[in-house]
């Protein structure tokens, strides 16, 4: 803080925001429609955006739409609450009703001059040996609440927000505790080798991780923690628009599975017999073959890498009662593989999953970006909130480019594309 940009001014008034999960609900006598959208990516997408473009936000019926146990609401959880809680300290910011379960929540950052100095949101440790420190930070989510949707919210704000013109631009070892594995949440391997190569090829910095511990969401919950290594955009820089236009062909497939030991001989037979009848002459590389520590945790993950250098993926963490091993290998083996042929169907650049991650540096990006999502319509319920976020919060303009024939539905291509705030990085005058 105090970022800045070229064509984005913040309105000082809050934007309200319903936080309510998507249902499509008709008003009468008219032809409008009122859509509710998803909580948590609201919260994350909203959050991220208010702290780099200094918006601030209201939040009101926070995933109201939402079951939990027992029949209680939605609200605010775990999760959420460290994404809030780290980015107002980080931002200087400003929160109400930050608490568990809370159905509403304002996030206000404060507006600072130009003279004024930026919270430095690191702690140098100096390295022996070594004439830079090494800049640090930690986060603790609580329990298994998912690493990488906390990541979401924090990395587009680390990523402009690194040292200033002039000092040492050493990147930020961030510390995470939390889950990796987490069921209806991106995995570790999913961000270390779909959305982080992705990342790369659009310009921005390359990012490495290091796994200490697994945090899962079945079997025994204890929680994880990883080292992410991210360095800055250099300072007074914007990233430009980016297009993911066409995917290619399909030259070869990842594989990754983390099982029970006694499971992981039958993974590796039962991937190797199905890649040889279904994709003969494309190769097929096992990327992690380990044990899951426990007897009910079972995890696949499935890369299409494309001649263009796009990766569509899809995994899955096993949610049902255990059976014969070699039965779950068949099992997850073919599901997991009609989700990916599915995805590749589609036609696009990205799987759905990736879709939504994007859309907020579409945002952030200066100049137009255009992704194609193929024939996946808008995407998911992910996608569209993040989008309807960023109108809302950026006040950035959405265009779908269609391509293809428009008489034949199923072969027509569907691409989003904006004209990005073009954020510029680290534009503080120094850190206090």
């Amino acid at each position: 803080m105090p970022q800045t940009t070229t064509n984005f001014a913040a309105a000082r008034d809050p934007v309200s925001l319903d936080g309510r999960t998507l249902e499509v609900h008709y008003i009468p006598n008219s032809i409008w429609m009122l859509l509710f959208l998803n909580g948590g990516q609201l919260l994350r997408t909203a959050a991220g955006l208010s702290s780099l473009l200094e918006q601030p936000i209201e939040i009101h019926d926070v995933r109201g739409n939402r079951e939990g146990k027992k029949g209680k609401k939605g609200g605010l959880r775990a999760q959420h609450i460290a994404c809030l809680s780290t980015l107002a300290k980080w931002s200087s910011s400003n929160t109400g009703h930050l608490r568990n379960e809370s159905t509403e929540v304002s996030f206000l950052p404060r507006k600072r001059k130009a003279s004024q100095a930026s919270y430095k949101y690191w702690t140098d440790r100096e390295i022996p040996g070594n004439p830079s420190p090494k800049r640090t930070a930690t986060i603790e989510i609580g329990g298994v609440g998912s690493i990488m949707l906390l990541l979401q919210a924090v990395l587009p704000y680390i990523l402009y927000n690194g040292p200033k013109k002039g000092e040492d631009p050493t990147p930020l070892h961030l510390t995470v505790m939390g889950g990796t594995h987490v069921s209806k949440a991106p995995t570790l391997d999913y961000f270390t080798q779909v959305f982080v190569p992705t990342l790369k090829n659009l310009g921005y910095p390359e990012i490495t991780v290091t796994e200490s511990k697994k945090g899962w969401s079945t079997g025994p919950t204890t929680p994880g923690e990883i080292e992410v290594v991210i360095p800055s955009i250099p300072a007074g820089t914007t990233v430009p628009g980016f297009t993911m236009q066409e995917p290619g062909e399909i030259v070869g497939y990842d594989v990754t599975f983390i099982v029970p030991e006694e499971a992981r001989r039958s993974f590796r037979e039962t991937l190797s017999v199905w890649f040889e009848d279904r994709a003969p002459g494309i190769t097929m590389e096992v990327v992690k073959d380990e044990a899951s520590g426990h007897n009910t945790r079972f995890y696949l993950l499935m890369v299409a890498r494309t001649s263009n250098g796009y990766r569509i993926a899809r995994d899955w963490i096993w949610d049902r009662k255990k059976g014969e091993v070699h039965k779950v290998a068949h099992d997850m083996t073919r599901k997991v593989w009609g989700w990916v042929q599915e995805e590749i169907e589609h036609g696009g650049c990205v799987d759905h999953y990736l879709q939504d991650q994007l859309v907020i540096y579409q945002v952030l990006a200066e100049g137009e970006s255009l992704v194609n999502g193929g024939t996946l319509g808008e995407g998911s319920l992910h996608t569209q909130t993040v989008r309807w976020v960023g109108s809302e919060v950026a006040d950035v303009k959405w265009k779908t480019v269609l391509e293809g024939d428009e008489e034949d539905q199923d072969s027509v291509r569907v691409m989003y594309q904006c004209k990005g705030v073009g954020l510029v990085s680290s534009t503080g005058e120094g850190w206090e």
